[in-house]
């Protein structure tokens, strides 16, 4: 459109939409609840068809045309699209090739009635695209639209409920790949760039379409049939190559079974995945093309066994959402657990035949209790299922609540319908809303159906009410149980079976509630149980004690009793975690043994304690680093020792290591390892850090690895005033853009080492939070957060976090809840600390 043209318009705009009472009824920003409901039912058969001309510089801008057919029944108000980016970025709007009079206000574009008809209306609109989520680099850029993200880069109805197919063009510098939801077409090269189509997806939601363009490398498999191609950044030839097979037959034997169990073929023809560096999920399921983190796929030589298995699971939960989220969809991003649920509960199915060494029921406890407790203990902590009433504020609905309690729910809920039924209900539900959207309710319908029982109520509970049940020993009536104790909701019962293994011993009664790890809540012990517990821990005759489902249950237990102040003292639990480290031969066990063993070291001691049993922790974790057998638990043991030294020695040997002047038999450490090693020496400060920063980055080969140290090594400056330039700096949201690297770089600020200088951050951080929330994608604000207070065990720091939300009484609910999840571990930290 001409300048001319713009004026004109702009009159006719400001004549049409400009008087106040035009503009009380502008749209809200993001999509509101009513406007979801609007447009679902009076648009439907939509289809995009997208170019996009990506030039070589990142600087420079995305240049687009789309055309957006679709079929719409009602006259009677403004047609209403969605685009979160500069108003300007609108070059023209044309209906059936003339151009059309519109608004852009509040995040929309808005077309008077008088350009449309009842019918089918086909819109053109040019625009140059937004960067918000684009994740541009300079060698290649990655989409990421959920939840509400892709009207941040083009016009669209971006809404879960509106599905459309989609057809992309893509104009690239010569050289570059691209891969996007469709099958590629043709590609062509037209002066100096190559041009990819892709085939017309299946209809699909908003936030599941995507593509990637830039430098990357690929490999393609074919696997019992099925053609699979892997896009990856990684420069590690020989890296790359102990793990590509591996990878590409996890993710044939997660669709294979998928295909089985739920009697659907894979819904959307090809299968790509594409493996990003600081990628900023596990994984997101985009149909035909889903994105990795690549680290969590591309292993190193000594991966654990819960590294192995952590990256079975990501590709069974994004294999599991083609049918689970991609082909059957949540109606409204209040459901967005749902996809999510599903996703995990598949995913703990389908490794298990690829896996037949591990205890599944263990890893299934440790992967998911400990973490789901870790918000429902809080008071922040939340439902299953959340109300919302803005898509804008979706993504603070993600958490552990959705990917760790609700398939604790999930499980509890086949076990009380039995594995057919719950098979015959999804098969049901997938075939009857395949293409679609569905809500809770609606499966809760189809199960409810096909049982006398009432699933209804039980799902009132679980999934619509916040928290945890809390059971004690019941004496008098009702003794040689655990009961619920009266719960913070009125005459709320949580139904579920609680197990307890009893038995005395010379007078002395000893009782384990939840045995078998399966029931949901805080069980307390008493003192004497424990102390049996850890006396006499993983004892061969012990049939009871020698089980490691057992064990697991009886330390989650423990642990959660230790954080209420009912259980043993820090330094009594610390000394019962040295004492039972080399009697666990479990590598999930001594994995969470580890993690319970920082937490106690940086959090619940005192300087004083962490002095007096120094030499100990670190003579513990150094033997067992080389006396263990197993790579992967030696591993852990390097991760654990190089986090927790603090003596001259300790630091001695970390050197050493680092520098490859001592070597541990069977310790193969990765580029990685010498970054952390590097890092870890730069915060204690005791060598030359700008020299150790400069020898790591000189020795650094891979090009990403390199660009993130180059961000991240402000951060761990010795000089108070340059780390306070490096925070100053994520004020900037284009400083923030690379997740990733900016969690790194808020650890090393916040180290416990270094969480005196770093109290000044934390009234900044909770200042930025809003703006976080716009800014970032959708787990951000939790992992802002956590990371800014994870370093932090006093008073002082809690009492920031609590004066900030006093001086906010109408803080957003869902970002409040964030904080105090965020502050309940320093909380307890703070009054527990010895």
């Amino acid at each position: 459109m001409k300048i001319s043209g713009w004026i004109a318009l702009l009159i006719v705009v400001l004549f049409q939409f400009g008087c106040s009472d035009q503009k009380s009824k502008l749209p809200d920003k993001g999509v509101s609840y009513q406007l979801n409901e609007r447009r679902e039912s009076t648009i439907d058969s939509i289809d995009y068809n997208i170019q996009l001309d990506i030039p070589s510089k990142k600087s420079e801008q995305i240049k687009g045309i789309e055309t957006i057919s679709f079929n719409l029944t009602a006259l009677d108000s403004a047609l209403v699209l969605d685009f979160n980016s500069d108003s300007t970025h609108i070059i023209s709007v044309q209906s059936e090739g003339d151009e059309i009079e519109f608004k852009v206000a509040n995040q929309h574009i808005i077309i008077h009635p008088e350009g449309l008809k009842k019918g089918r209306n086909t819109l053109t609109i040019g625009f140059i695209a937004g960067n918000l989520s684009l994740n541009r680099s300079d060698e290649y850029l990655y989409t990421l639209f959920v939840p509400d993200r892709a009207s941040t880069c083009f016009p669209l109805f971006d809404q879960p409920n509106l599905k459309a197919t989609y057809s992309l063009t893509l104009s690239v510098p010569d050289g570059w790949e691209a891969v996007s939801n469709g099958s590629l077409k043709s590609k062509t090269s037209r002066s100096g760039k190559c041009v990819f189509q892709f085939t017309q997806t299946k209809p699909i939601s908003s936030y599941l379409f995507a593509f990637a363009a830039g430098k990357f490398f690929k490999t393609e498999k074919t696997v019992k049939g099925r053609a699979m191609t892997m896009y990856y950044r990684e420069t590690d030839a020989a890296k790359v190559n102990r793990n590509k097979d591996e990878i590409f037959d996890l993710h044939a034997k997660s669709l294979s079974w998928l295909e089985d169990y739920t009697n659907i073929d894979y819904p959307f023809g090809k299968f790509d995945f594409v493996l990003i560096p600081s990628f900023q999920y596990g994984g997101m399921e985009h149909p035909g093309s889903i994105f990795y983190n690549e680290p969590a796929l591309i292993l190193d030589e000594n991966a654990s066994v819960n590294e192995k298995m952590a990256r079975a699971s990501v590709i069974a939960h994004e294999s599991a959402h083609m049918w689970f989220g991609d082909l059957v969809t949540m109606d409204w991003f209040n459901d967005v657990w749902l996809k999510e649920v599903f996703a995990n509960f598949m995913a703990a199915k389908i490794v298990h035949p690829s896996f037949p060494e591990i205890n599944h029921d263990l890893r299934f406890l440790l992967a998911h209790y400990p973490g789901a407790y870790e918000v429902d203990r809080t008071a922040g902590t939340n439902p299953i299922l959340q109300d919302l009433g803005n898509l804008k504020n979706a993504g603070t609905l993600y958490g552990a609540i959705i990917y760790m309690k609700a398939p604790i729910v999930m499980r509890q809920l086949e076990r009380k319908i039995g594995t057919k039924l719950m098979r015959e209900s999804l098969g049901e539900y997938l075939k009857t809303y395949a293409f679609g959207n569905a809500r809770w309710d609606d499966l809760i319908q189809i199960i409810d159906k096909k049982t006398p029982l009432n699933i209804a109520d039980w799902s009132q509970v679980w999934v619509k009410t916040p928290g945890m049940p809390e059971y004690q020993y019941a004496s008098g009536e009702g003794a040689g149980k655990y009961i619920q104790k009266q719960d913070s909701v009125s005459k709320r019962t949580w139904q579920q079976p609680v197990g307890l293994k009893d038995f005395e011993i010379s007078n002395q009664h000893y009782r384990f509630p939840n045995p078998d790890g399966t029931a949901y809540g805080y069980f307390k012990m008493d003192s004497a149980s424990t102390d049996y517990f850890f006396q006499h821990y993983n004892q061969s005759g012990d049939s009871v004690l020698s089980k490691p489902v057992f064990r697991g249950a009886m330390l989650v237990n423990i642990w959660e009793g230790f954080l209420r102040g009912e259980g043993p003292a820090a330094n009594q639990l610390l000394r019962n975690v040295l004492h039972t480290l080399p009697r666990e031969k479990d590598p999930l066990l001594t994995d969470y043994l580890l993690g319970r063993l920082q937490s106690l070291w940086w959090s619940f001691l005192s300087d004083e304690s962490r002095n007096r049993y120094q030499s100990e922790v670190e003579k513990v974790t150094w033997d067992l680093l080389n006396s263990t057998k197993d790579k992967g638990i030696k591993k852990s043991y390097f991760r654990t020792f190089k986090r927790i030294a603090l003596s001259d020695d300790a630091y001695q040997k970390m050197e050493s290591l680092w520098t490859k002047t001592l070597i541990i038999q069977n310790l193969t450490l990765s580029e990685e390892d010498n970054i952390s090693l590097a890092y870890e020496l730069a915060i204690r400060g005791k060598g030359d850090v700008k020299a150790i920063m400069q020898t790591q980055m000189d020795s650094t080969k891979n090009p990403d690895r390199k660009t993130k140290m180059q961000f991240v090594i402000p951060s761990l400056s010795q000089s108070e005033a340059e780390r306070d330039a490096f925070f100053e700096s994520l004020k900037k949201p284009e400083n923030r853009e690379k997740e990733a690297w900016v969690l790194d770089g808020l650890s090393n600020l916040h180290h416990p080492l270094r969480s005196a200088s770093a109290i000044k951050y934390l009234r900044p951080s909770l200042d930025l939070l809003q703006e976080i929330q716009l800014t970032g994608d959708i787990f951000f604000p939790t992992r802002w957060t956590n990371t800014t207070f994870s370093g932090h065990s006093s008073r002082e720091v809690t009492d920031i976090a609590t004066k900030f939300l006093k001086e906010h009484p109408n803080y957003p609910y869902f970002l409040k809840n964030k904080v105090l999840q965020a502050i309940d571990m320093p909380q307890r930290a703070a009054r527990l600390k010895r």
